[in-house]
C-alpha cells in the first residue's frame, strides 16, 4: 500500500512539474505575438512614440489571411505587406502573347505610403509625374522604346524605390500593367491596345481594386507605363476605361512600379 500511495504522489508531482512547464511555455509564446500586445500590453499614448505601434500593426496584419483573385492570365495575390505576387498564365490575351511569368507589383502607388495596420494606401489620390520632360526619346531607349534613365521622373521614382525587401523596382511595362485592368462586363479579357471602347460601359474604374487600391478620381485613373510608342508618344493605361492608348509623354500620370521575379 506504501508503494501505491508514493507512486501516487509521484505522479502528482510529475503532473504538476508538467502543468507548470506548459504554461510557462504558452505565456512564453503569448508574449511574443501581436495578438498579446494588441490586447494586453499598455497603451499609453503619452509615452507611445509610434515604432511599436507601427509594428503591432504591421505583424497584425501579416496575421490576416492572404486574398487571391485569378483570371484567365493568372492569379494575383495580396502579400499584405504592401506587394502583390502575381504567377502569370502563357497566352494571348489583350491581343499580346504572354509567357509564363512572376512578377511582384507594388500594391501602391507613387506618393502613397502603405499602411499596415489595415493594409492600404495614403493618401486616396497617388501623385503624378510626366514620362519625360520633353516629347522625344531622351527619357527611354530607341531600340527597346522603355525607360532608362532618370530625365524621366516615372522612371527614378521605381529605380530609387526600396520596398518589400525589394530594391529592383521598375515602372510597369505596357503589357505588364494591362494585366491589371479588370472589365467587369467581361471579366475573362482585356481590351486590346488603342481601343477606346477598352471594357465597354464608361465606369468609375475596371481595376483589379479586389487586390489593387482605387486610386482616386477622374484624370488619376491614368498611369504610365514603361513603353514608349513613339519619339513623342508613350503608352498609359487609362483605368476609367479600361483602355491602352498613348499621348505626349510630358504629360502628368499616375506611376505603380513591378520588380522581378
Amino acid at each position: 500500500m506504501d508503494k501505491i500511495k508514493q507512486q501516487m504522489l509521484i505522479n502528482q508531482i510529475l503532473f504538476r512539474i508538467s502543468l507548470f512547464i506548459e504554461v510557462t511555455l504558452i505565456f512564453s509564446f503569448a508574449s511574443c505575438s501581436p495578438l498579446y500586445y494588441f490586447l494586453f500590453q499598455t497603451q499609453n499614448p503619452d509615452k507611445d512614440t509610434g515604432g511599436a505601434t507601427q509594428s503591432t500593426l504591421a505583424l497584425l496584419s501579416l496575421t490576416q489571411p492572404n486574398v487571391s483573385v485569378t483570371y484567365p492570365w493568372g492569379t494575383f495575390t495580396d502579400n499584405r505587406d504592401g506587394t502583390v505576387r502575381f504567377i502569370g498564365n502563357a497566352g494571348s490575351f489583350g491581343g499580346q502573347v504572354y509567357t509564363e511569368t512572376t512578377l511582384t507589383y507594388a500594391k501602391c502607388s507613387i506618393g502613397q505610403t502603405w499602411l499596415p495596420g489595415d493594409n492600404s494606401c495614403s493618401p486616396d489620390v497617388p501623385s503624378q509625374v510626366f514620362y519625360c520632360p520633353a516629347n522625344n526619346n531622351s527619357c527611354n531607349d530607341t531600340v527597346t522604346f522603355l525607360l532608362n534613365n532618370s530625365l524621366s521622373a516615372a522612371y527614378s521614382y521605381c529605380d530609387t524605390l526600396e520596398f518589400g525587401g525589394r530594391t529592383n523596382w521598375r515602372v510597369a511595362t505596357k503589357n505588364e500593367l494591362k494585366l491589371t485592368v479588370a472589365c467587369s462586363e467581361n471579366p475573362t479579357d482585356i481590351p486590346i491596345d488603342n481601343d477606346l471602347a477598352g471594357c465597354g460601359v464608361m465606369k468609375r474604374y475596371y481595376l483589379n481594386t479586389t487586390i489593387f487600391p482605387l486610386a482616386g478620381s477622374g484624370s488619376i485613373g491614368t498611369f504610365w507605363t514603361a513603353t514608349a510608342q513613339s519619339a513623342g508618344v508613350a503608352l498609359y493605361v487609362d483605368y476609367t476605361r479600361g483602355y491602352t492608348t498613348g499621348s505626349g509623354k510630358a504629360f502628368a500620370r499616375a506611376v505603380r512600379c513591378v520588380s522581378e521575379p
